[in-house]
């Protein structure tokens, strides 16, 4: 018969196993390097408030394309839209 601390020992290591094959099966899912854009790209803008409000519950999340005006660095870009550029930078995560 199996001791209460042979079990425990037993499925301490088939957490960390499962945990492994989780972990390795999502870094498989990530691109190898990250996007990168360029002038002019068109990207849309997440709408972070639009998922915290439970009233605009089927609104979109996204807002219309974008282009990219100028690259600021660091993850960080200047928006435009038609012929108006937004005054904040926006940043990609």
């Amino acid at each position: 018969m199996e001791t209460l601390e042979n079990k425990q020992k037993r499925a301490a290591n088939n957490i960390q196993k499962s945990q492994e094959k989780q972990k390795e099966r999502h870094d498989n899912q990530l691109p190898d390097k990250p996007v990168e854009f360029k002038i002019r790209d068109k990207v849309l803008l997440h709408r972070i408030k639009a998922e915290k409000q439970w009233s605009g519950k089927f609104d979109p999340k996204w807002n219309r394309p974008f282009h990219i005006e100028e690259i600021l660095g660091n993850r960080a870009y200047k928006l435009r839209l038609d012929n108006k550029i937004l005054t904040k930078a926006a940043h990609r995560d």
